[in-house]
Formats: C-alpha cells, structure tokens, sequence
C-alpha cells in the first residue's frame, strides 16, 4: 500500500486541494503537523482533514492556535495565529485538540514515527544535513516522518529512511510549488513530488481577510 505524505498545510486550502488529486490512488495519507496557521481557509482545511480522515499530529501553529500561546512567534505568524483562533469554529477547534504532538503506526511490517520538529524536541528545525541514522534509533521505527522546516528532504540510512514532505501551503526552498511525497513502505521507497496551485486566488484572500500581506507575498517566492 503506498501512503500519501505530507505537511504544513497552514490552512491553505486551494494547495490542499491540488495535492489530494495527486494522491488519490494511495491508501492513507499522512500529515506531519501544521494544519492551520499564516493562510485563509483555516475551517474548509479542517473540515477536509475531518471527512477525508487525513492522520496527522499536532505543529506549533496548530498547538498556539489551541492554546492562544504566541511566544517565540515572529510577529506575522502570531497575528494569523490569532486571526485563526478567532476564525476556527468550536467544532474544528476541537478537532485541533485531539491530536498528538507524535505517533507511530506500523503498516505491514514496518514501523513508521511521525512527529513535527525533532526527536528531541517537538519544535526543532531539521535540515538535511543535520540528520542522521540515530533520529531512527530514537523513534525506534524504519521510517521517520517530520516537518516544520517546509524545506523538504530524503534520506536514507542503513536502519531506514528519513522524510521530510516540505510544505503544502507555504514552501520555503525557492520553489513555490505545493510539495508532498509519495511512500511505498513495505519497498522503502519515497519519491517527492511538486504541483502549481493557483496561489494568485489564496493571495487575495489573504489580503481580503486583512492577515499580514507579507503572507501573501512570499507565496510566490517559495520563501
């Protein structure tokens, strides 16, 4: 069964939508953290996670919008922090609450870690370079899925593989294509994969519903 994998869908939901087309042959999709934060769409993306059973565990911006909890926030991401909090509808909120900051699943045989930052720190950034065969020995599983960096990464090592899907809803690596990855677990193979979107339409929502127009900007920049 191959396994749709993907992360930092910050609420944007034209993004989202491109993405599920391109995965729906796979048998589950996996989600590495940040449904909500810095787009428009906060309730239509929740919703979809919801009626689509999307698995997914909890990012920083899901948690702060939880909790109201801003600090270590640059400005820009704690106003549509709070944008969205005031947005959310108690039922999608709640929704928010049932997730965990991290999880394992196995699929046949093989163990699958899924968490937002780090191993040893929930809020940690990764970079590719900065991995290494002991974040699977930490997590205790073959394959290691992680997100928050929006930059995305493969990595294979001796013990398994390391993914990073990069971002759905706002990539950082210069490239503003939607970005996501496709897994063969039981083959241990991963290929990532990029789409356009129509981010002109999620610019001017964002400007429309007075979020930071930075947000806007960096769209099309990939940053």
């Amino acid at each position: 069964m191959k396994l749709g994998i993907i992360s930092d869908v910050h609420s944007n939901l034209i993004a989202l939508k491109k993405v599920l087309s391109e995965l729906k042959d796979v048998g589950m999709i996996i989600h590495a953290g940040d449904i909500v934060g810095y787009n428009p769409y906060p309730n239509e993306v929740v919703k979809i996670f919801r009626e689509k059973n999307i698995f997914s565990i909890l990012g920083n911006h899901d948690r702060a919008v939880i909790t109201g909890d801003t600090s270590g926030f640059n400005p820009f991401a704690a106003e549509s922090v709070h944008w969205t909090r005031n947005a959310l509808s108690d039922e999608n909120l709640s929704f928010l609450k049932t997730l965990k900051k991290r999880e394992k699943i196995k699929i046949g045989k093989t163990n699958i870690a899924v968490i937002h930052g780090s191993p040893w720190d929930d809020d940690g950034y990764v970079y590719e370079n900065g991995l290494s065969s002991l974040f699977l020995d930490e997590v205790n599983a073959e394959i290691l899925v992680y997100g928050h960096t929006h930059v995305p990464c493969l990595k294979k090592f001796g013990n398994g593989i390391i993914i990073n899907p990069g971002s759905v809803g706002q990539p950082r690596d210069g490239n503003p294509k939607a970005c996501f990855c496709i897994l063969d677990p039981d083959k241990k193979s991963a290929e990532i994969k990029r789409i356009d979107y129509d981010i002109n339409t999620v610019m001017q929502k964002i400007i429309e519903y007075k979020l930071p127009d930075i947000l806007a900007y960096r769209l099309p920049l990939g940053e």
